[in-house]
């Protein structure tokens, strides 16, 4: 189905969205029409096109968050190890976290908790495979998981000294913008 058909006020805003379309795909539009509707709010494009900014500022945040994440996680090996800087600068997250787990026993950095990344170490994983690939964040699920619990479950994963600054990112995602309730993730 069309946006035309979806956006309730779509024949006011009918050049701006149509200069949209063009730039993103009417595809990736229809998506968040999708999460609008699951959470039966109303489609104005203020609203799609705000859950589309909402969405992208959070992946934007969880980019900086995981790149700097994996950057840790690269430290903790060459400070108990020999391993030359290429051997590891090539590698995926989800090698460099197995090797994190690997090494728990002499990983020095006690900031973070690694018992904690054992746990989820699949939603990391996953969070950055969204990121990475420029996908939807705000629908996310796994294993009975949402977006909401993938995003605390990767703050505790953080070092404590970043968790903070993490959370009022995430949360300043929607600042300026309208916004039903229903789609705010608020981290703690």
């Amino acid at each position: 189905m069309s946006l035309e058909k979806k956006i309730v006020d779509y024949d006011t805003y009918k050049q701006e969205i149509e200069h949209w379309l063009e730039l993103k795909g009417e595809t990736k539009y229809l998506e968040f029409v999708k999460i609008l509707e699951e959470h039966h709010i109303k489609i104005t494009w203020e609203t799609l096109k705000d859950t589309y900014r909402y969405d992208k500022r959070l992946l934007v945040n969880c980019f900086k968050y995981l790149s700097f994440y994996e950057e840790f996680l690269r430290a903790q090996i060459w400070n108990i190890s020999q391993d030359s800087y290429n051997s590891l600068a090539e590698e995926y997250l989800k090698k460099i976290i197995d090797e994190v787990i690997k090494n728990e026993a002499t990983i020095l950095y006690k900031e973070f908790d690694i018992q904690c990344l054992k746990e989820n170490k699949e939603y990391i994983n996953l969070l950055r495979n969204q990121v990475s690939h420029n996908k939807i964040i705000l629908n996310i699920q796994r294993n009975n998981k949402d977006i909401k619990d993938i995003l605390i479950a990767f703050r505790d994963c953080l070092p404590k000294s970043y968790q903070k600054g993490y959370v009022n990112d995430i949360n300043n995602c929607c600042k300026g913008l309208k916004l039903s309730k229903d789609i705010i993730i608020e981290l703690e």
